[in-house]
């Protein structure tokens, strides 16, 4: 009976054990399925399987894991498509998503605000608005309204006038109103008077010629002690020049400056002190969480500050520093010895041992004594033996031994580091080693131990300063240290650090080898024991009665430094040449006028060239490139822009030119710009270029360079176009006087030139 109850327990529990792993082996499938959709990126999907999963075994911590995770990227997923659907204004279908996201995530607090908002704004009437405005909210419309009203705010007024040149105007013995009158007349633009000004009692004489208007309204200033300003780009206003009427009168503008290259808040500082100092402007706020400095003043104090600004904020130059760092060590060691040793040590040591018998008496003058081991009556010192007394002789040390090692470390480290920046490169290990300190009380002394660590290795501390494209100081402190070996203080094991530093100032060019410090060592030691007087035997002595010890040690240190200059600020003409700011106590910025240039028509290839005007581009000859000047093909009036190009044919692996070098006619013609042609920006590369023009002299030069890894250029087609504007009449050559064509590898490339005539009339 028993046994029959015994085995129904066993099924039952067998039946129980089956189904619990059936479960199990269920979920685990469950699992699997969601694992397979959230691959896919199918959440609501995976979302289901994973709950599959917990109904059969809640407790399991895997389950709910990943049921939880579906659940938040699900939510999250509907959260994502809902606020897609209202921004599109599509407000029940993003309703909808939100619902979805809260059913699946319960959890969703943006999902709850999202279903709060659509509701109040379907309740206000925002299904009636128009599409874009239906999905934004109050304070998202606010937001749009404020950033439309921002971009809406104007610049000061620029003077637009209808002819921007005035040809010749000579004027004698005129009042102020009657030249302002005049000249804005032929300008084609308004003026306007202040209704206090007060003109002097004497007149004026002008005698102007081929001058832009805002030359001509500046020279009328001047001539009249008035200033004129622009209030509508066809209209100026006119005022007396003094502290009062500038006050009243002149514009102020707001401008947030942002300085990106600036890599600490004293640099930052510094550049807004110069603007304070400089451009002589009170308000000056910095920000410095973004680099910002909001500027108010004048207009022309304002651009002042941005040209500062734009001189000022360059990249700092960079340098590569290649350190190599080769150690050669050598360590020679030789024992010989041949001696009486006694107790594994050198030397003689024979000590004597004295054993009178134990229990001995001796009777005396009627007293007995008894004597120990080593104790003995006085009666008893003529009865005492040899054998009571014992000795050790010594043994015999024979040593021979040579050890050799030798060691060889190179490092080659590369730092990098901004002008003026440490930089610091440590490569080996920490040490530790210790360090204590005794405490006394009444008691007893208590010592205490604390451990510290000692960078071992190669240890490098540089700050470079960069002074041009080629040349580079460093000021560098490099440590080579490594352990030499450990010693024992104090029951502690400490080691003894060997230490080689070198600290320098240098000046290199880019790319020079320089050594920094080559360091060599060596040492030789000899050591002698043994028995005074049998160790100076010749020969035999050092051999058969003492020791020699020999030591040798070699060590060679060589540092190298390989400076590479990898970014330098990138100064252009712009910024090294000065520009006209005015008097001390005005600050004025003159521009140059702003003339857009016209296309230039293709002339029919059957007409034929006036003499001495642009030449049509001949074919080179004999392989060599052929560099022509092609210009208008009539006459140019005065004040015209004048349009030449510069065409290269028959052009073979070019990839720059440096420099091309024009002469002109500086009292006929003023170059106003000259830009790199399509030539050397093909295949879609930007290539570098850096221009310098002197209108005083007729000279200009333009260096155009492909970018490193650019492929040469092979073709025809325009290597520059300059920008000229007429300022006299007569005959004004164009020649070309220098044309540097290199291929990639910077070898040059023939070429030919002809010169331009051009006629103004």
């Amino acid at each position: 009976m028993k046994r029959k109850h015994l085995f129904v327990i066993g099924l039952v529990l067998a039946l129980v054990c089956l189904s619990l792993q059936a479960k199990t082996r269920k979920g685990d499938k469950f699992l699997r399925d969601g694992r397979a959709a959230e691959a896919r990126g199918n959440w609501d999907t995976a979302l289901q399987f994973f709950e599959q999963a917990m109904d059969q075994d809640p407790t399991d911590a895997g389950y709910m894991a990943a049921m939880r995770k579906a659940r938040f990227e699900t939510g999250q997923k509907h959260v994502d498509t809902g606020q897609k659907l209202r921004m599109e204004g599509k407000l029940e279908e993003a309703l909808e998503e939100f619902q979805r996201a809260l059913l699946a995530d319960p959890s969703s607090s943006i999902a709850l605000q999202e279903i709060k908002r659509i509701q109040s704004m379907l309740a206000t009437g925002a299904a009636n608005l128009k599409m874009e405005d239906r999905g934004l909210t109050a304070a998202e419309r606010s937001r749009r309204d404020s950033d439309e009203k921002v971009s809406s705010m104007m610049e000061p007024p620029a003077l637009k006038p209808t002819n921007v040149v005035i040809p010749v105007l000579k004027m004698n013995n005129q009042p102020p109103r009657v030249l302002y009158d005049t000249v804005a007349k032929l300008a084609g633009v308004n003026v306007v008077f202040d209704s206090q000004y007060a003109p002097p009692a004497r007149n004026f004489n002008v005698d102007l010629s081929n001058t832009t208007a805002e030359q001509a309204f500046d020279y009328l200033a001047t001539l009249t002690h008035t200033f004129w300003k622009a209030i509508t780009p066809n209209t100026i206003f006119i005022a007396e020049d003094n502290v009062t009427k500038r006050r009243d009168y002149e514009d102020d503008v707001v401008k947030v400056f942002y300085v990106t290259n600036a890599t600490s808040v004293q640099e930052f500082q510094e550049i807004a002190t110069a603007i304070r100092t400089v451009a002589e402007i009170r308000r000056v706020f910095t920000y410095n969480a973004q680099r910002a400095m909001i500027v108010r003043d004048t207009v022309d104090k304002v651009a002042l500050a941005e040209k500062l600004v734009h001189d000022l904020d360059k990249p700092k130059s960079e340098v590569v520093v290649d350190v190599i760092v080769m150690e050669a060590n050598s360590a020679r060691t030789r024992d010989l010895a041949a001696a009486i040793a006694s107790a594994g040590t050198a030397g003689l040591n024979m000590p004597i041992t004295f054993s009178p018998n134990a229990g001995s008496t001796s009777t005396g003058t009627g007293t007995t004594a008894t004597t120990g081991s080593n104790a003995i009556t006085l009666n008893r010192l003529g009865n005492l033996s040899t054998n009571q007394f014992t000795t050790s002789l010594p043994g015999m040390l024979l040593k021979a031994l040579l050890t050799d090692s030798r060691t060889r470390v190179m490092n080659n480290p590369q730092v990098r580091a901004s002008d003026g920046q440490k930089v610091s490169l440590k490569i080996g290990n920490r040490i530790p080693y210790a360090t204590g300190s005794f405490q006394t009380n009444t008691a007893a002394a208590l010592v205490s131990t604390q451990f510290n660590y000692a960078d071992v290795g190669v240890n490098i501390d540089l700050t470079p300063q960069v002074h041009s494209a080629d040349e580079v100081s460093l000021h560098i402190e490099v440590t080579v240290s490594s352990v030499q070996e450990y010693v024992k203080i104090g029951d502690i094991s400490q080691p003894v650090i060997g230490q080689r530093a070198n600290i320098a100032d240098i000046r290199l060019r880019e790319g020079e080898i320089n050594i920094l410090g080559g360091l060599s060592q060596n040492q030789d030691s000899t050591n002698v024991n043994g028995i005074p007087g049998l160790v100076n035997i010749p020969v035999l002595g050092r051999i058969l009665f003492g020791s020699e010890s020999k030591t040798q040690l070699r060590g060679d240190l060589m540092i190298a430094l390989i400076p590479h200059i990898v970014r330098t600020p990138d100064y252009t003409a712009e910024n090294l040449r000065g520009i006209y700011a005015g008097t001390d106590q005005v600050v004025k910025i003159n521009y140059a006028p702003k003339v857009s240039e016209p296309s230039t028509p293709s002339a029919p290839t059957s007409a034929p060239q006036p003499p001495g005007l642009g030449a049509a581009p001949a074919a080179a000859i004999g392989g060599t490139a052929r560099a022509t000047l092609v210009g208008p093909g009539a006459p140019a009036a005065p004040g015209s822009v004048i349009t030449v190009r510069v065409q290269i044919d028959n052009a073979a692996n070019v990839s720059s030119v440096s420099p091309l070098r024009i002469k002109y006619d500086a009292e006929r013609l003023r170059l106003e710009d000259i830009t790199p042609g399509d030539l050397l920006a093909r295949g879609g590369v930007a290539p570098a270029s850096v221009k310098d023009i002197r209108n005083d002299a007729g000279e200009a030069s333009l260096t155009v360079t492909r970018p490193a890894g650019a492929a040469a250029v092979t073709g025809s087609g325009v290597l520059a176009t300059l920008t000229f504007r007429a300022t006299g009449t007569g005959d004004a050559p164009v020649s070309i006087s220098e044309i540097g064509l290199k291929d990639a590898q910077a070898a040059p490339v023939n070429a030919t030139t002809s010169p331009l005539g051009v006629q103004i009339r």
